[in-house]
């Protein structure tokens, strides 16, 4: 596993700063948490946000399906797909 997190690294580094830049733009979403999930011989990236007071579900829904829509362009965009397929956005 340490040498998939070792592989891994660089996409990491360059998706959390994208997905930290575009979701700026949500008044809905407070902090973010990276919680990294161990498997046999993978992991999972999790990117878990606050959601503010007053949200409803239908707009977090939206902002949801926006980020996972960016964010999947950005990895393909970048060439940075496996590491895609390992990482979760929870709102």
């Amino acid at each position: 596993m340490d040498k998939f997190k070792k592989r891994m690294e660089p996409a990491k580094e360059l998706y959390t700063r994208e997905l930290l830049d575009f979701t700026r733009n949500f008044d809905a979403l407070g902090e973010m948490t990276l919680i990294e999930e161990p498997d046999i011989d993978t992991q999972e990236y999790i990117y878990s946000f606050e959601k503010l007071n007053g949200t409803s579900q239908d707009e977090l829904d939206e902002i949801h399906l926006k980020i996972h829509d960016h964010m999947e362009e950005f990895s393909k965009a970048n060439g940075i797909e496996r590491f895609y397929q390992f990482s979760r956005i929870w709102l």
